[in-house]
């Protein structure tokens, strides 16, 4: 395992012991929904290493913020903003967070231009008003900063098409790639890179069954290892899970 590995591993297992609940396990059962998280990071990194203050928007347990943590070290000012009250204090003390509980559907209690980067890990499907929240994403970015999105559900997924059909949760909200990006164009950030991601399935679903089954998630995690040569293959990658889009705020765009 990898340092963020390794860390989010403990981060989970301390905070389940505190206070678990279902929404924790799901995302940790194995280390294939584990290594989920942290591939996905590790392929937007680059864009972090000069950020002195980041946004973990929708954070949750603010898994990601603990990754950029780990990767900057006291280097960087981190906030993080749900509509939880806000209860994963194991993630939040780690991390050295900042949280605010937002009481919005849209709207950020924040400064124009606050953050280097804001990062939004399987957020934007579950806003009540995409739009609306890039536009207020692209007001709290400073110029020239990013806002990284990361595990948008793909309208192309096999796995979201198969949660549908077997009745497990699933997403109602869903986007292709080229949608993703022309979302970003028109809220002012210009995407610098964008892709696939996962196409090994993780069993990171609450319901129990087959998800709880050790010997299928013994399966997932041995499988995983092959995850990321499969996310560069056409064209098995369009039918990953999810995608990314790593956009860079911009004043104006030109030919």
């Amino acid at each position: 395992m990898s340092n963020f590995d390794d860390q989010l591993v403990k981060l989970y297992s301390i905070q389940a012991q505190a206070k678990g609940d279902a929404y924790l396990h799901a995302h940790s059962r194995n280390l294939a929904v584990i290594r989920r998280q942290t591939s996905i990071f590790e392929r937007c990194q680059e864009y972090l290493t000069g950020a002195h203050t980041v946004l973990d928007w929708g954070c949750r347990q603010a898994a990601d913020a603990c990754l950029v943590r780990i990767l900057r070290g006291p280097d960087v000012k981190l906030h993080g903003c749900d509509v939880d009250v806000g209860e994963y204090q194991t993630f939040f003390d780690f991390a050295g967070l900042q949280y605010t509980q937002l009481t919005h559907p849209y709207l950020l209690p924040y400064e124009d231009d606050t953050f280097d980067v804001v990062i939004g890990s399987g957020v934007l499907e579950h806003v009540p008003n995409d739009s609306e929240s890039l536009k207020e994403l692209y007001r709290v970015i400073r110029p020239g900063g990013f806002f990284i999105m990361t595990m948008l559900p793909n309208v192309f997924s096999y796995t979201e098409w198969l949660n549908r059909r077997l009745g497990n949760p699933h997403h109602l909200r869903l986007y292709s790639l080229t949608e993703a990006r022309h979302m970003f164009m028109h809220h002012g950030f210009l995407p610098v890179r964008s892709g696939y991601h996962q196409i090994v399935p993780t069993l990171s679903s609450p319901k129990g069954g087959i998800f709880d089954s050790r010997f299928a998630n013994y399966v997932v995690e041995k499988a995983f290892s092959l995850n990321s040569f499969f996310e560069e293959v056409w064209p098995i990658n369009k039918l990953a899970t999810n995608v990314f889009v790593i956009g860079k705020k911009v004043q104006a765009f030109h030919g």
